[in-house]
């Protein structure tokens, strides 16, 4: 080797240099520079793990297929590297070419624009590069569909199992969902067809805790689609899948679950097989056009007590073993156009009367019926409770004054509590109805006026609206201090007061549908 003036130098193996100095002289890389060198040779992959490159690495999230979990093995396998890894995202994906499909046969595309807070929609005509290149997009996702159909559940399965157990120990598993509209385009779930994505949200979730059952692996979190817009699992999935694993084995899954989130929702039209697993979502992606006009076609309109299994409840089943929980936030949607949801206010009763988590201190039910004997049962039985939720829920049975009576006269050591749409039955006098004709009483549901006789300050606007009865609250959070006061409700009013048509009423029943109605 020769300097600039022909005079010769020793050649440096740099694979030879002190790890301390080869550390100093790739702080001068760039990450991306980092990785490029890894690649290079043997020892430079090794060597260049160090402190710099460990600091940035950053926690997986994948969608879920086999070649990306063929991948993750690979950094499960690594000991410098899996060491690093604490929580993994794993995401239920649909392909969604139909845009896509649009644009290409009208030959133009649609950009949006924002300008503050509206959005401008401009048409533009495909260049013949831009044209060429969105149908090269159309053959990757008919090369994506055939990867999905051609994808073996046995080995994607025995995959997540050996890397779960070359992780070893996680803190935190995610279960996420997005929409696929291009190579590099990934949306969010909140506008799209959510049966598809349901179906292979419910396979990824059967897919996701049988490994955890045959790994042993400890996880400390477990979040399935509870922050997914319109992602859920519904119930009776759940029940199959709970059925496949013995009580060990259950145990297994939550030995060490210290906090649980979960989605799911009333059980829809097409029953999920428990031997299916991710390869239903091929078949439901070839199918979907088929209900794209029919989505109540998906949607049990009878009596869901006839759709559900018999005994106990997965969620409860799955629940029992999991002593060690400190964190429990379910949430329920109603995916029904018509019919009753008294019959899934077992979900709540289960849970009351056949599982007792000592530690638990934080807790959120959203979006259920219940009867009001098991939500009091359910507190008696966790006295340490910190926080707890009840949004968007109807008594089948029973009243809330004995429940709020319990939280505040019984359990001292609660300092938060959040309540939102809660209802009751009471009698209803047709003579107090103008529209009504007179005839015996009637039970009909009234919401709870969320407005302590204690506070006379004005109801917050987004927080309520104005009936012909006055102000009606929707939503009201208690701290420690207004616990001390009372959770002493100003009484349902006995004649239906008619919501006035104001932006807080669209606001309220706009935001209802959006969470807890059909998606």
């Amino acid at each position: 080797m020769f300097d600039s003036k022909g005079n010769s130098s020793p050649i440096i193996d740099w694979t030879t240099l002190p790890p301390e100095i080869f550390e100093i002289i790739i702080t001068y890389l760039d990450l991306d520079e980092v990785k490029a060198l890894r690649l290079t040779a043997r020892k430079f992959a090794e060597k260049c793990i160090g402190p710099r490159f460990l600091v940035s690495i950053e926690q997986p999230t994948l969608d879920v297929s086999l070649h990306n979990l063929r991948s993750l093995y690979a950094l499960a396998c690594n000991p410098a590297l899996s060491n690093k890894i604490y929580s993994l995202t794993l995401l239920a994906t649909n392909l969604d070419s139909s845009e896509l499909e649009k644009n290409v046969k009208s030959g133009k595309y649609t950009v949006h624009t924002a300008r503050g807070p509206f959005f401008e929609a401009v048409t533009t005509p495909y260049t013949p590069e831009e044209l060429s290149s969105a149908k090269s997009d159309l053959d990757w996702f008919e090369e994506q569909r055939k990867a999905r159909a051609n994808e073996s559940s046995e080995e994607m399965l025995e995959l997540l199992q050996l890397l779960l157990k070359g992780f070893g120990k996680l803190d935190s598993i995610h279960l996420d969902g997005a929409f696929i509209r291009g190579r590099e385009q990934r949306v969010s779930t909140s506008q799209g067809k959510w049966y598809p994505l349901w179906m292979r949200a419910s396979s990824i979730f059967s897919l996701v805790v049988t490994a955890l059952a045959q790994s042993g692996v400890s996880v400390k979190k477990f979040n399935a689609y509870r922050q997914t817009p319109r992602c859920c699992i519904p119930s009776g999935h759940i029940t199959t899948y709970a059925s496949d694993l013995d009580s060990e084995q259950l145990g297994i899954v939550v030995k060490s679950l210290e906090s649980l989130e979960l989605s799911m929702s009333v059980e829809v039209q097409s029953a999920l097989n428990s031997t299916d697993t991710v390869e239903n979502s091929k078949r439901d992606e070839d199918t979907e056009s088929e209900y794209e006009d029919e989505t109540e076609d998906h949607l049990i309109c009878d009596d869901p007590g006839e759709v559900l299994d018999v005994g106990t409840p997965g969620i409860t089943s799955l629940l029992k073993p999991a002593l060690a929980l400190r964190e429990l936030d379910l949430f329920f949607r109603n995916t029904l156009e018509r019919g009753k949801l008294d019959s899934y206010n077992r979900l709540i009763e289960s849970m009351a009367h056949e599982t007792q988590f000592p530690l638990l201190e934080k807790c959120a039910f959203s979006g259920f019926p219940a009867k009001g004997d098991s939500i009091l049962l359910f507190l008696q039985k966790h006295p340490g409770l910190r926080s707890f939720t009840l949004h968007e829920c109807t008594l089948t049975t029973g009243s809330w004054t004995p429940i709020f009576s319990y939280m505040n006269q019984s359990m001292p050591g609660l300092e938060k509590v959040s309540f939102s749409n809660l209802y009751e039955k009471f009698i209803q006098d047709p003579k107090l109805e103008e529209q009504e004709e007179e005839g015996s009483p009637q039970q009909i549901y009234g919401m709870v006026n969320l407005h302590p006789i204690w506070d006379t300050d004005r109801p917050r606007l987004w927080d309520s609206f104005t009936t012909t009865q006055g102000r009606e609250v929707h939503t009201r959070n208690f701290n420690h201090e207004e616990l001390k006061k009372g959770l002493m409700f100003r009484p349902v009013v006995k004649r239906r007061g008619r919501s006035k048509s104001s932006p807080e009423v669209m606001r309220w029943v706009n935001s209802r549908r959006a969470l807890y109605g059909p998606p």
